[in-house]
């Protein structure tokens, strides 16, 4: 049985994933540096700019985190800048090895969620949304298939092959396409690859024959 298929999941995950541009950290004060670059990815630059959040969703952020703020915008952008990173070097990878985004799997997202999803609410058309889950999935199988290791459970990624990404991202860093220039942000993006890990997954309920969607 498959640990995935006992959890139930909202588009609220699938959005988080492909909707965090937020920022990383502000000073005391609340300035930016938006020219400041954060990581080079393949020769793209990230910037702080491609992470701040917009005023709208700082005032929200700054509402539900009150005293926390600080703190909690640090937080979040250390991790979307983490996924910009992701996002990269998947993106790369997956033109290496020929995965073009199976349009079946679209299909079926796109029937599942569809009805979750309106245009006053959602940051991305339900087609973008659904191509971004069925081409990162599929090229995670690919990563596990090739590197094998761990895989884990996160809110964002039910099952997500911690050990093929530490492997390939570590591969990217050694020959010098990534490169994550902020001390802070480097630091935390490559503790996450750190065990013990909070829900790792049996091997024996391991699954890429399908997403978890299905």
């Amino acid at each position: 049985m498959r640990m995935t298929s006992t959890i139930r999941y909202s588009l609220a995950t699938a959005l988080l994933i492909l909707s965090s541009n937020l920022a990383y950290a502000a000073q005391a004060n609340g300035q930016v540096d938006d020219q400041s670059v954060l990581a080079m990815v393949l020769n793209t630059e990230i910037r702080m700019a491609d992470v701040v959040p917009s005023e709208e969703e700082r005032k929200n952020l700054k509402q539900q985190a009150k005293d926390n703020y600080a703190g909690m915008l640090d937080y979040v952008v250390r991790v979307n800048a983490s996924n910009r990173i992701y996002e990269l070097v998947l993106e790369d990878y997956a033109k290496q090895k020929g995965i073009i985004v199976n349009q079946t799997l679209v299909s079926k997202f796109i029937e599942k969620f569809e009805g979750q999803v309106s245009s006053e609410t959602a940051t991305k058309p339900i087609k973008e949304i659904a191509a971004k889950q069925v081409i990162q999935f599929q090229t995670e199988k690919a990563m596990y298939e090739e590197f094998g290791g761990r895989v884990i459970f996160r809110q964002s990624n039910p099952q997500m092959p911690i050990d093929a990404y530490n492997t390939l991202l570590s591969r990217y860093r050694d020959a010098g396409k990534l490169s994550i220039i902020d001390e802070d942000l480097r630091d935390a993006f490559w503790d996450v690859f750190t065990p013990p890990f909070q829900y790792e997954i049996a091997p024996e309920n391991v699954d890429f024959n399908q997403p978890w969607w299905l």
